[in-house]
């Protein structure tokens, strides 16, 4: 991941993500990023939400986060991690975690971790008329 990407996501932790809902239509929502760890992007979700099952049944997923001059946009695949020592890593390392699921119990398995498989994406600035791809 190029180091202005990066740079971009760590400012931009809280993402669109686009995925195909269980009715068969686009579905969209806020989600705020675990972090970036071996070069993708992490985040969690209770296994109670409809997000889990959407995802479960199509891992497609496009993610977009936009200030005034810069937007990216990302296209993969949502991938549950089942590494307890990796999910464990990621759990320990993220600033949300505590926040926002601090009343779930994470050695029950309710609290799933899933990064993204980047296919493609693209950084743009329009203020410095270039485009990053990666």
């Amino acid at each position: 991941m190029n180091s202005e990407v990066r740079e971009f996501l760590e400012h931009n932790p809280i993402l669109m993500i686009a995925n195909v809902g269980q009715d068969g239509l686009p579905k969209i929502r806020p989600m705020i990023t675990l972090g970036i760890y071996l070069n993708t992007i992490w985040f969690a979700v209770t296994k109670d939400k409809q997000l889990y099952n959407e995802l479960i049944n199509d891992n497609n997923v496009e993610l977009c986060a936009v200030t005034l001059s810069r937007w990216i946009r990302i296209t993969g695949k949502a991938i549950f991690e089942k590494d307890k020592k990796l999910v464990s890593h990621v759990r320990e390392n993220s600033d949300i975690m505590e926040k926002f699921y601090k009343k779930k119990n994470q050695d029950d398995g309710d609290v799933e971790v899933f990064y993204i498989e980047i296919e493609k994406g693209m950084l743009s600035d329009n203020d410095r008329d270039y485009k990053i791809e990666f």
